[in-house]
């Protein structure tokens, strides 16, 4: 996977050529990923849907992250992500179901890796339940769910955690209720901005 090659780009998002995904976050390229975050409305209130990143993950093992997402190799379109959402999640989506929000820069350093993303942003609405995942388990360890308001006062600052509520897939394949009060450090910390214009563009669409 780290031999992969994608495309890299200068800060104004101008293709510069390709190198190997080792060499991306090492070095610190900027390179393009897609993001699909899954919504639904239950009891006229908006769901945002995160996916528990498995314990074997490579990178920000066990901790909620975007719905579904993933590095676009240097021969794929945007729109091709959408295989992140039916092999991480089993949903049977199509490109027809996701509507774009936008290009949006992501930042997350932890050295050694250096995470510079252009970010193309989809959303899909369903009415899905947690019963229609069927989680490709060494990538995804689950799904919860928060209202919409309180992830926007949860990154907003003005509630320092946040309810989710859902499930995650134990060793021997079973699936149990997840329930608790996240606080920041339960999730994959992208920068600032990336969330302000998240939920700024789905609050408009919504």
């Amino acid at each position: 996977m780290d031999s992969e090659l994608l495309r890299i780009f200068n800060d104004e998002h101008e293709p510069i050529g390709e190198a190997t995904r080792e060499e991306v976050h090492a070095k610190g390229f900027w390179h393009e990923t897609f993001h699909c975050w899954l919504v639904s409305k239950v009891e006229d209130k908006y769901y945002l849907y995160f996916q528990l990143r498995s314990t074997c993950k490579k990178d920000y093992a066990s901790q909620f992250d975007i719905t579904a997402a993933g590095h676009l190799l240097a021969n794929e379109r945007a729109e091709d992500g959408i295989r992140e959402l039916q092999e991480e999640l089993g949903l049977p989506l199509t490109v027809n179901d996701m509507k774009k929000l936008g290009v949006f820069e992501t930042r997350i350093q932890q050295p050694p890796m250096i995470d510079m993303e252009f970010a193309h942003v989809y959303y899909v609405f369903s009415d899905a339940d947690f019963v229609g995942f069927q989680l490709q388990e060494e990538e995804v360890a689950g799904i919860v769910r928060a209202e919409l308001g309180a992830v926007q006062d949860f990154y907003s600052g003005k509630c320092k955690t946040l309810y989710v509520e859902g499930f995650e897939i134990i060793e021997d394949g079973k699936k149990i209720p997840l329930v608790k009060n996240a606080i920041h450090a339960d999730f994959v910390e992208h920068n600032a901005s990336y969330m302000d214009n998240v939920l700024a563009k789905l609050t408009e669409v919504l």
